[in-house]
């Protein structure tokens, strides 16, 4: 029941034998019977029985109903006299302790007929409206009962038990808003501005309640507004002048005192570990809470301790959230994604609202530390911990994570069983390579919530790294299961799905023309399913990212243009060469679309301008001003990070994504990238200073994570010995390499390690270290190996350490990204369509990106250096096993008959059972990279040459069941048996093996890369078909395939075509003569025979182009690297 609280004071209980029995009917003897009514329901169920509260009952009723038989009840207002007044009250009194005995005892019908006696003779009794809505409640007629509640509430606010029940009701019907009202009305004409210590716990408990709700709705604006007033009364900050204190003004007081106390009292040190965090109450307020200094009461004391706790928390999580807004995501396959912070994400604009500018982490910490003083709570640890780790790039490296690693060991001290922090526990270990550690501290989580959604994907991604794909994509579906909605869980799974081929309920998208039902069943009809769902969500959220930074120009348009004038060096905001910028400016503001990701990108242009100004003042007038005249522009504080798409850049690989889906993809990522480098608070407010001019080398540092074993090495490795001859050359390169992670004691390692100029290993240095290192070093051009791959460190990129960048190689795409300056590429990777071609009117913009003829198709943000022959490098010339048989002085002839003889013992080790004349047709791609229509095609292709076999890897194994799995149901039983999986190889092995198929069968959605050059490096023709225009990875095989093509040779013509189907037909056509025999072998003696002269195996004459390239882009930065538009007749690419 509500309440059985009565309008009088307690009686003492009389002895039984005191109550009369049936005597008449009066005051003092209906008295004694209610204290010994209230004492016998005060007393059950421990020692009253149900019988004897029957008892009690009925003899309550019985003496009332006397009574009023008597005429002593009548309306309170109509009463004459005092002594009436006394015996009504009594009676009423009597009648709501009934009431509440019968609730006890589940008589609610009782108990609403005795409620209702009440409101016939006093229609104000407030306690039994209260009474009779609870009853009504339990009777589940909730309609009835919230009329009852809400008449209470509005009659006497101040009563709690009333406001509490309607609360309830409210919220249990998901009724947020209107609960969110009744506590507002109850604030406003029951909280006094001066709130009397006795009444501060039950005040501030209201109020952080509707602040609680509002943050729930999402309105944290409103929200604020309400945690400030607990602020304000917990810590003294009210101003009895006004009705509610200004949330900016009670928040920007509390975080400025908060900060600057902490700060003087550990010598500028806000990094406090748990035990200093629990003392900085005494460090910030010389003690308690001044609102608490009063309260004497030890459980009041507690209650607005936790409230206050409780309010710090949720206004340190708004904060963060925004700090960090934008995070889809998080972990889907290649990133960790952290445990939600449990609150809804504030938008930068909502921030300045509430705080009057966008707070840095150094803001929030000190919230979270008073928090903690008041109220040791896990939520508060876990939330700490995420916001410390996320300081990662900011601080050195061992100081944030250490930290972080002990307050998520103290929250566990606190709960050992909460979820969220074994989740942000594991994705910290997994973030310092600790992988084993890491899923342990996952499975820990899921143990404690077998249902928790971002447990379960990060544990999938985890055991994917592992090798462990079966184990990921059970978590991956419990993850989705637990959570539909969760994109980041579906995007997951889609991909570790399709890299082991298990393909029933793919459906198809794109330019598919074959998909696979949710029976597994090939469909040649459009087929909805989980690829194309990642369609969808990939479309929703670049639709979304549009509004990413909308406002901002508006509201700081001055500041942004001062900016620019000062990166600039523009006299003032009246000089004509602004004129561009504010064109752009406007333009974005009018479309009311993309405007946060235009504002950084004039940024990145104005601050590379800045660069330049300081090279030409230094370097060309002689004399430069002060590094503070070379402004890097500050980003208003309203910008907060962006979102990065659930699916990576590398994943749009094997997705049948859109040019426009993909340049956007790549985009967004890169845009996070930049906002999160402007934002290191260690980052100078000028722009670096330039490197001196080459004397006599142009300086390039490499960058990458792979200098180890790996395909980047594999055909690279002697691109950095080879710059160290290019002395005395037209254009002398000093290269330098920065290797990201550790050596893993590889001669491949060794061997760049010997050959560069210089070799740096900075794998456990912060970004800070990593940037002043290549400003140090003069580096004129850097060079991204990475791209968007696992180990990138594009953070440095773009923090613009050096003038210039380029990225090849690692990444076969483009970074989309300002602080990306060109790609590498050739006409066949890179066709005209997919360049932009800007429109004539535009040639006036600054932003590289504008509108363009080809608006649709374009998928490179980059200038482009276009390659005379592949943009492509390998090393295979000088570093394959077999390299050293072309060094033999021998006529073709010879060479040619060797080689046959090494090819058909190798195939008979490999195939001893294989029948004389089978032809042999392979791909040796990862299996992620084969798709159903491709696969189809293939087991096509196996029942039209029934003398064929098809070889593939166990790349991973459990592809391999599936696609047999496949194979058998659509083609039957003799077309699977003919499909044969072996092992991966080693390197050397795998290039000598090479020369065993006799066809290679290429990927179009994505292509062999490293791999085409091994297979026609060993000989084996690769047919090939280029998907897309606008992407590089479908395109690569082709270039290979084209550069490997000596003069006269007929190779592209017969290996590279336009279409699927032509690809099923050439395949059967040029299978049709045999391997032994016809245009298999003559395809292959062209191929063996002209390795030696190819250009795709010709590192001498790779590198050197490159070393031209880089002089190239350099000699352009010199002459124009001031320049924002381009001329009319200029092109922005580079030819070789």
């Amino acid at each position: 029941m509500a309440s059985s609280t009565t309008r009088k004071a307690r009686l003492h209980p009389p002895s039984p034998h005191l109550i009369p029995a049936d005597n008449a009917p009066t005051t003092s003897s209906l008295q004694q019977l209610l204290a010994h009514a209230h004492d016998r329901y005060a007393a059950h169920p421990h020692s009253t029985s149900r019988e004897e509260l029957w008892r009690v009952l009925t003899r309550l009723d019985e003496w009332t109903t006397k009574m009023v038989d008597h005429g002593y009840v009548q309306p309170l207002q109509g009463a004459a006299h005092q002594q009436q007044q006394n015996r009504t009250s009594s009676i009423l009194e009597a009648w709501l302790l009934g009431g509440c005995i019968a609730y006890s005892l589940g008589d609610m019908p009782r108990a609403i007929e005795w409620n209702y006696r009440i409101l016939r003779v006093d229609p104000n009794y407030v306690e039994s409206m209260s009474n009779l809505a609870a009853a009504l409640r339990a009777l589940r007629r909730n309609a009835e009962a919230e009329v009852w509640w809400t008449r209470a509430v509005h009659l006497r606010p101040t009563y709690w038990d009333a406001a509490d029940h309607l609360f309830s009701l409210l919220c249990a019907q998901h009724r947020y808003a209107d609960a969110a009202n009744v506590l507002a009305y109850v604030e406003q004409h029951a909280v006094p501005t001066s709130v009397h210590a006795a009444d501060l716990a039950r005040y501030l408990a209201i109020i952080h309640a509707k602040g609680t709700l509002l943050y729930a709705l999402g309105n944290h604006v409103a929200a604020a507004d309400a945690f400030a007033r607990v602020l304000a009364l917990a810590a003294g900050y009210a101003d009895p002048e006004y009705d509610a204190p200004d949330s900016k003004v009670t928040l920007g007081r509390l975080m400025q005192r908060a900060r600057s106390a902490l700060a003087s009292k550990r010598n500028g040190r806000l990094l406090l570990t748990p035990h200093e965090a629990q003392g900085c109450l005494a460090d910030v307020f010389d003690g308690d809470l001044p609102g608490m200094r009063t309260v004497a009461d030890a459980q009041h004391r507690q209650s607005i301790a936790q409230t206050t706790a409780n309010t710090l928390l949720t206004l340190a999580k708004i904060l963060q959230d925004a700090i960090a807004s934008g995070v889809a995501g998080g972990d889907t396959s290649d990133a960790n994604q952290q445990a939600r912070t449990d609150g809804k994400t504030a938008n930068a604009n909502t921030l300045v609202q509430i705080t009057g500018r966008i707070p840095s982490a150094f803001d929030v910490l000190p919230l979270y530390y008073l928090s903690l003083a008041l109220h040791p709570s896990p939520s508060t640890a876990n939330n700490i911990g995420i916001l410390l780790a996320s300081l990662a790039p900011a601080l050195p490296m061992p100081t944030e994570h250490s930290l972080a690693l002990e307050y998520y060991r103290y929250g566990l001290s606190l709960d050992s069983r909460h979820p969220h922090l074994y989740t942000n526990l594991g994705s910290l270990l997994k973030d310092q390579g600790r992988l084993v550690h890491a899923v342990a501290m996952y499975e820990r989580a899921v143990a404690c919530d077998p249902n928790f959604d971002i447990a379960l994907a990060n544990l999938a991604n985890a055991v994917k790294d592992q090798g462990r794909v079966a184990d990921a994509i059970g978590y991956y579906r419990r993850a989705v299961a637990a959570n539909p909605g969760f994109d980041e869980a579906a995007c997951g799974l889609a991909n570790a799905l399709n890299s082991v081929c298990d393909w029933a309920g793919r459906g198809s998208c794109g330019v598919e023309i074959r998909g696979v039902d949710t029976e597994g069943n090939v469909c040649l009809n459009r087929t909805e399913g989980w690829m194309a769902r990642i369609l969808t969500i990939i479309d929703t959220q670049l639709n979304s990212a549009l509004a990413w930074g909308r406002g901002v120009i508006g509201t700081e348009y001055m500041k942004i243009v001062h900016e620019i004038v000062l990166a600039c060096e523009y006299a003032d905001m009246d000089d004509p060469r602004l004129t561009p910028w504010l064109g752009e400016l406007i333009a974005a503001q009018q479309s009311g679309h993309d405007e946060g990701a235009k504002l950084i990108e004039l940024f990145e242009v104005a601050a590379r301008r800045a660069r330049w100004r300081w090279f030409n003042d230094l370097y060309g007038d002689g004399h430069a001003e002060e590094k503070s005249y070379y402004h890097r522009p500050q980003l208003p504080n309203s910008l907060s990070l962006p979102a990065a798409p659930t699916v990576l850049p590398f994943h749009t690989f094997t997705i049948p994504f859109t040019a426009v889906q993909v340049r956007e993809i790549c985009r967004r990522t890169a845009l996070r990238v930049s906002v999160a480098a402007m934002r290191y608070p260690w980052l100078p407010k000028y722009v670096y200073p330039p490197p001196p001019p080459p004397d006599p080398y142009l300086k390039v540092g490499y960058i990458s994570s792979d200098f180890n074993n790996h395909p980047l090495s594999h055909l690279m490795q002697s691109v950095f010995g080879l710059h160290r001859h290019s002395t005395g050359t037209s254009h002398p390169v000093y290269g330098i390499c920065y290797a990201t992670t550790p050596s893993d004691g590889t001669s491949y390692r060794q061997k760049i390690e010997m050959d560069a100029n210089e070799f740096v290993d900075v794998s456990t240095w912060s970004t800070q270290a990593v940037v002043e290192r290549i400003v140090r070093d003069g580096i004129h051009v850097l060079v991204n190996l990475n791209g968007f791959t696992r180990g990138a460190r594009n953070e440095i990129f773009a923090c613009r350490p050096a003038p210039l960048s380029i990225a090849f190689m690692g990444f076969a795409g483009s970074l989309g990204a300002e602080w990306s300056d060109y790609i590498l590429a050739d006409s066949v990777t890179m066709p005209p369509s997919a360049v932009r071609h800007q429109r004539p009117e535009n040639r006036d913009r600054i932003l590289r990106h504008h509108e363009c003829i080809n608006q649709d198709s374009w998928a490179y943000f980059e200038d482009v250096v276009f390659c005379k022959n592949s943009f492509f490098c390998c090393d295979h010339r000088q570093s394959a096993p077999d390299a050293n048989a072309d060094s033999i002085q021998a006529d073709d002839e010879t060479r040619w008959n060797t080689e046959l003889q090494r090819r058909e013992t190798m195939r008979a080790d490999l195939f001893p059972n294989l029948a004389p004349g089978t032809i042999i047709l392979a791909n040796f791609n990862q299996l992620y990279k084969i798709d159903p229509s491709i696969f189809v095609t293939w087991l096509r292709i196996l029942a039209r040459v029934p003398n064929a076999i098809l070889w593939l890897l166990k790349f991973p194994d459990l592809g391999s069941t599936h696609l047999l799995s496949f194979a058998e149901r659509w083609a039957g039983a003799e077309v699977a048996r003919r499909v044969i999986f072996t092992d991966v190889a080693g390197k050397d092995t795998h290039l000598l093996r090479s020369r065993v198929p006799d066809l290679f069968l290429d990927t179009p959605e994505c292509n062999a890369h490293t791999t085409a050059t091994d297979v026609i490096w060993a000989g084996t023709p690769i047919l090939t078909f280029p998907r897309y225009d606008h992407k590089m990875c479908s395109r690569i095989a082709a270039s290979v395939v084209l550069s490997a093509s000596t003069a006269g040779a007929s190779l592209p013509q017969r290996l590279i075509v336009s279409s699927e189907v032509q690809y099923e037909e050439r395949a059967v056509e040029i299978c049709s003569a045999g391997g032994t025999t016809g245009e298999l072998l003559r395809l292959r003696k062209e191929l063996f025979l002209g390795r030696s002269k190819a250009a795709i195996f010709d590192t001498p004459r790779w590198t050197r182009d490159i070393e031209k390239a880089y002089w190239m882009m350099w000699n352009r930065w010199v002459k124009n690297g001031g320049a924002v538009t381009i001329g009319e007749d200029e092109d922005r690419n580079l030819y070789l």
